[in-house]
């Protein structure tokens, strides 16, 4: 029994929005709780077993799926959140989507400039220690998407990462055991335990009370507290608010999944795409983005995964999977990325987990198809010898003309699997009826209680979503004073 507890501010969730809010509140000099739902696991306890880490860090053991099962939503359910099992890439919010969310959703009213959000960005770059990529750490997976994308004309780029002496053991999403990729449990958290915050793990919120101040309960648990930031992430913190009677207008939302699909192709040298720096480097002239319509367009970025989560990415019964994996040595992987509008929504049974309700647009589908044509392209380009869509009877590509069987393929729910690892947009925040967040990062009706997490965005904010959501939260404490 964790007894009960009182503080000024209580912090719910560890991660990028989390742990950001946790150190400038407690620098600030404020008395501060954070409650974590997963362990606390440090490097000693990184065994680089797929199953025992998975099961560890991961919601759900990573079988969080959309309703239909046809999209596996990831997120990280441990101390540091889904930085501890992210791939580590940096990307700040391009300034467009900054134009595109004042034009479109009342973010005008926030008062804030491009050049005074790109500040508060590179600050978030800065404390995690994001770097570019150099071009000796790019493995051969990424290395074989980046040149035959050269020979096509497609550009690219290294990508920017938050690793510091990385040794290529490529288990980035398992955690990291040598301490090299900079999650907020190596950044963020320590300085705020420094400063004087708590963390509590193994704490999971039941709900929020609102009547006679603000308390904060668990199942072993009791926090008193004068405000309480809910960043639990775009799933768990419209369901905490939910279980709490905290229901505003648009609650559950516009819900963004960023679905990807990969992709992988056969080649005669040995490419072993699970060492080394996983997503390391990423095309860039397929993607738009304005502020008209926001992020658009696609993009392609090798990928790193091991046997067990390859295995569990290709349809079909053992007959059919053991020659391809027999084959893992020699292949090549990458993720075609495909920025969506906002289309989904969550519901909230009273008991369980809450459900996600998504189906692809027809234009997400489109854009979808043309990334995976592109992909194929490009490792043919590079010497491929197969290039295979990992669906049910999904097409096996060996020559140009091949790409068009593609267009072929129904991508039907749960026979193309998709990943979503950047959730995002179901507390929208504005001004409009539809949004349940003001533009304070306060729940409209519950006055205290905040958010601050990959929920708030009107619609994608980035290709990858964790420097834009540590952007947020130093801006939210810059609104508190902190």
């Amino acid at each position: 029994m964790k007894g009960s507890s009182r503080v000024q501010d209580c912090v719910i969730g560890s991660g990028a929005g989390g742990a950001v809010l946790a150190m400038r509140l407690a620098q600030a000099g404020r008395s501060v709780l954070v409650l974590e739902e997963g362990p606390e696991v440090d490097k000693s306890k990184f065994t680089q077993r797929e199953g025992a880490m998975y099961a560890l860090l991961y919601r759900e053991g990573g079988q969080q799926t959309t309703t239909d099962g046809g999209i596996s939503v990831l997120q990280g359910r441990c101390l540091g959140g889904s930085t501890t099992i992210n791939q580590g890439d940096c990307v700040p919010m391009e300034p467009s989507i900054l134009d595109h969310w004042r034009q479109g959703f009342g973010w005008d009213s926030l008062g804030l400039d491009n050049a005074g959000f790109a500040a508060l960005a590179d600050r978030a770059m800065r404390e995690v220690g994001a770097n570019p990529i150099p071009d000796e750490l790019i493995n051969r997976n990424n290395r074989l998407l980046a040149e035959g994308a050269a020979k096509l004309g497609i550009a690219g780029t290294n990508l920017q990462h938050n690793r510091t002496g990385c040794i290529g053991s490529g288990y980035c999403l398992i955690g990291c055991a040598y301490d090299a990729k900079k999650g907020t449990i190596l950044s963020h958290l320590p300085a705020a335990r420094a400063a004087g915050a708590d963390i509590w793990c193994d704490s999971m919120v039941v709900r929020i009370d609102t009547r006679n101040g603000l308390r904060v309960l668990g199942t072993d648990f009791e926090v008193s507290a004068e405000r309480v930031f809910v960043c639990a992430g775009a799933i768990h913190t419209p369901a905490i608010l939910n279980r709490s009677a905290i229901k505003p207008a648009g609650l559950g939302r516009n819900l963004s999944l960023q679905p990807q699909a990969p992709l992988v192709a056969f080649f005669d040298e040995r490419v072993e795409f699970h060492r080394g720096i996983p997503q390391s480097w990423g095309t860039t002239s397929t993607l738009s983005v304005d502020a008209e319509r926001g992020l658009g367009g696609y993009s392609i970025e090798g990928i790193s995964a091991g046997p067990a989560m390859t295995a569990s990415l290709i349809p079909g019964d053992m007959a059919e999977l053991k020659p391809l994996l027999n084959l893992y040595p020699h292949v090549a992987a990458s993720l075609c990325l495909v920025p969506d509008r906002p289309g989904g929504s969550l519901s909230f049974p009273k008991y369980g987990r809450p459900k996600i309700k998504y189906t692809p647009s027809d234009d997400h589908t489109a854009r979808l198809r043309e990334a995976m044509k592109t992909a194929a392209r490009i490792y043919l380009a590079a010497g491929a010898r197969e290039v295979a869509v990992p669906a049910t009877d999904g097409p096996r590509i060996k020559l140009d003309s091949d790409v068009g069987l593609i267009d072929d393929m129904p991508l039907r729910s749960c026979e193309l699997p998709l990943i979503s690892a950047h959730p995002q947009g179901s507390m929208r925040m504005g001004p409009g009826r539809d949004a349940p967040v003001d533009l304070e990062f306060q729940v409209k009706g519950a006055p205290g209680v905040f958010v601050c997490d990959a929920s708030l965005f009107p619609t994608t904010s980035s290709t990858h979503t964790m420097i834009p959501v540590m952007t947020l939260a130093h801006l939210l404490a810059d609104q508190l004073g902190a």
